[in-house]
Order: C-alpha cells, then sequence, then structure tokens
C-alpha cells in the first residue's frame, strides 16, 4: 500500500463550510491507501471531493465490519473523539479536503450557524448508524441486500449506478457471507428488480419493488 500523497500545499477553503474554514490542501488516495487508522490523534474531518472510501473495525480474531461507506460530497472523521475509533481507507482513487478542528472551532465562533452544519452532520451520522443497526439485527440477506442497493441508488440519476466496493466489503458491511451477497444479487436479477451488466455496476429495472424488499415486505421474497 503506498503512503497518500498531498496534490496541493497551499491552503484553499472548503465549499460545505461556505468559505469559513481554512483547510492544508487536498489529499489524493490510491486505492486502499489509508486516510487514518483507529487509535490515530483525531486532527479533524475530511470532505470527500470525489472517489469513495470504507470506515471499518478489525476485531482481534480478524472479523471485520465495515461501518460506512463515504462517497463525494460526505464527511468523514467526524464524531470520534481524541482519536479515531476506526480504519479509514480508500476505495477508489479518491481525493479529501482536511477540515483542521482548530480551524472549525475558530470559525464556529465567528459564525455561529455554522453548528447548524455541524449538528446536521451529527444526526446524519446518528441515522445512518440506526439504519445499520436495524438492518444488521433484523432484516434478512435479500432485505439486506435490497436495502443496501436502494440506498446506492438513490446517490445517483444514472441508470447504470456504480459499485466501487468488492463483494466481500458488502458482505462485511451487511454481515453477510460473500457467497450469501453474490447468491442474493443473483436472486434479484432473476426477480428481475436489477440487472447486473458487469461486476462494477448496476441497474435497477424494478424500484418499486425494490423499495418493498428493503421495507421487509414478507409478500415480495
Amino acid at each position: 500500500m503506498q503512503l497518500s500523497t498531498i496534490a496541493s500545499t497551499v491552503d484553499t477553503q472548503t465549499p460545505w463550510m461556505g468559505g469559513a474554514v481554512s483547510t492544508s490542501g487536498v489529499r489524493l488516495l490510491g486505492a486502499y491507501d489509508a486516510l487514518f487508522r483507529e487509535g490515530d490523534e483525531t486532527t479533524g474531518f475530511y470532505e470527500i471531493l470525489s472517489g469513495a472510501v470504507r470506515a471499518y473495525k478489525i476485531f482481534p480474531d480478524g472479523r471485520r465490519q465495515i461501518v460506512a461507506f463515504g462517497f463525494a460530497g460526505d464527511i468523514v472523521g467526524f464524531g470520534h473523539g481524541e482519536t479515531y475509533r476506526f480504519d479509514c481507507d480508500a476505495l477508489t482513487m479518491t481525493r479529501v479536503r482536511a477540515i483542521h478542528k482548530s480551524s472549525l472551532l475558530r470559525a464556529m465562533r465567528e459564525r455561529p450557524e455554522l453548528a447548524e452544519k455541524l449538528l446536521k452532520v451529527a444526526g446524519d451520522e446518528v441515522a445512518n448508524m440506526q439504519d445499520l443497526s436495524i438492518l444488521l439485527c433484523r432484516k434478512t440477506a435479500i432485505e439486506r441486500m435490497a436495502s443496501f442497493l436502494l440506498s446506492m441508488a438513490g446517490r445517483t440519476t444514472s441508470d447504470m449506478v456504480p459499485l466501487p466496493m468488492c463483494r466481500a466489503d458488502i458482505a462485511d458491511y451487511l454481515g453477510l457471507t460473500i457467497e450469501t451477497v453474490s447468491r442474493n444479487m443473483t436472486r434479484l436479477r432473476a426477480m428481475r428488480v436489477i440487472d447486473l451488466p458487469n461486476r462494477g455496476n448496476f441497474v435497477v429495472r424494478d424500484m418499486d419493488r425494490l423499495r418493498l424488499l428493503a421495507q421487509c415486505d414478507g409478500n415480495m421474497h
């Protein structure tokens, strides 16, 4: 794994904060380059400009749980306390902008309305964790797959929905085996809910049925 490089060392300002928070450049990450590691000091958080990342926890016995995927426009590294609680690395060539904690605190004192934006980020984090908890605890395998594909489809207006993560990543996010992920994607294709034109993309053929499956409608199985 190569170390990440600095694409720009000139101070820039993040559009996410409306130009209120200065940053220290854009980092360019290759696939599987680390953005941060569990236990690293939390110096701030990151705005994803392009590409995709995954955040995950490795357990002592070697098992892995992916807790989130991040895409362009997302903020990662928020709410980790004094040190990062998870590992985070890039899935593809990714550009991120670092937003330093000290700069953010100073900007919040000068512009209190920034606190509203941070509250939204925090609220989204809580909602995402609640959704993941329900998915892992209560949903069947095909319902988990439908929920995941529905969330990915919601990120684009294109008919062709990219899947930058591999089947193992999807399995470790949904709490399934790789074989179960592949089997249920094939099942959704046989049900004419999705098409799988290639390994890195899918197409939704029946959005209503995908939504019903994601909502745990047992009659749709």
